[in-house]
């Protein structure tokens, strides 16, 4: 029978087409009774198989996960800089990288389907990542990693930034600065790290300042749109408080493009501080304060996680018996001019 796929021998035995591939390639990610059957129905059908080799693929995919209801990812450059370290690691180890995009709203495994047979392992930039797709990831038939996402740590290895510590660390900072009352700049697109920094400013409160008055402000993830949100709140806001704190840097810097618009000084009036250190915050005036994430790092450590879940032969349901690993990574403060400091008031 000529011109045999793994789609067709993936529907004769009901099964998905990633694991006909992963079994007709002899990887690992399937029980030695899947891969019996499967090489059975595959030569009864008479399918091809292919030629064997050495098992020593060298080519990771660097997975760009998007989704238009998040879209954080795509805000920022935060990733690029992530890539980087990605790209370093991956070239110490021998590695190839792969640069590739997938998007939510269809099947994970479906979007890979042509890459599948060619990878050693999979690095998911997870930031948009929500807990619909945890299904999807816990049945890939490969060794996986998930970066800036701790959301599926209990199904897969994941690496990221310390999110409610560095959001604790930044207002207790603004504290010290001399700073009593807060404005919590709070993207409507939520995420797992987001949901993490919101815990990090009321952890931070209730440890050192129990009762301080604090704003909750709303706005959306693109700049333009921040900027108006902030604007249309500056318009109808009396009083100001002595600090903002925004959920990332983009919406930091256009909290202070939109505090000067309305002729209030930074930070002078108002201090405005970040999270991520991206260039963003050497370009705005004032220069920005912010919680510095090791970007780069995220990527070189999630190479080598993966290097030695692929060297282990590790699916990440392999994985999740095993037991996955959570890498969390810490952060710092970065001040520059943003941030005032204030004469210290007793609390």
């Amino acid at each position: 029978m000529a011109n045999i796929t793994a789609k067709d021998i993936a529907e004769k035995l009901g099964i998905s087409t990633a694991s006909v591939s992963v079994a007709l390639n002899g990887k690992p990610g399937v029980s030695q009774a899947t891969r019996e059957k499967i090489l059975a129905v595959a030569a009864s059908m008479g399918y091809s198989l292919p030629k064997a080799s050495s098992g020593d693929s060298r080519l990771v995919c660097f997975l760009l996960y998007a989704d238009p209801a998040v879209a954080v990812a795509q805000e920022s450059s935060f990733s690029t800089f992530v890539l980087k370290g990605v790209e370093d690691t991956a070239k110490e180890l021998g590695y190839r990288v792969l640069i590739r995009y997938a998007y939510a709203g269809r099947d994970l495994a479906a979007q890979l389907e042509d890459i599948l047979d060619d990878l050693a392992g999979l690095l998911i930039l997870g930031t948009d990542l929500t807990a619909a797709r945890r299904s999807q990831l816990a049945s890939l038939p490969l060794p996986a990693v998930v970066v800036d996402n701790f959301l599926f740590s209990g199904y897969v290895d994941c690496v990221g930034n310390d999110n409610l510590f560095g959001a604790k660390s930044a207002v207790s900072y603004l504290i010290d600065r001399g700073h009593r009352s807060f404005g919590y700049l709070r993207a409507r697109q939520r995420t797992a790290n987001f949901d993490d920094r919101e815990a990090g400013v009321h952890l931070a409160l209730q440890e050192h300042l129990p009762g301080a008055a604090l704003t909750v402000v709303d706005v959306d993830i693109a700049a333009d749109r921040a900027y108006e949100d902030l604007r249309r709140w500056l318009e109808s806001q009396p009083d100001l408080p002595d600090a903002l704190f925004a959920e990332n840097d983009v919406v930091a810097a256009a909290a202070i493009r939109a505090l000067r618009a309305a002729g209030i000084a930074v930070p002078e009036a108002v201090s405005v501080m970040g999270f991520d250190d991206i260039p963003v915050c050497e370009l705005v005036e004032p220069t920005l304060t912010t919680v510095h994430s090791f970007k780069e790092t995220l990527g070189r450590e999630a190479v080598g996680l993966l290097h030695r879940r692929i060297t282990q032969g590790f699916s990440p349901a392999q994985v999740q018996a095993a037991g996955a690993i959570k890498l969390s990574l810490s952060t710092r403060i970065v001040p520059r001019d943003s941030v005032a400091q204030r004469p210290v008031r007793p609390n």
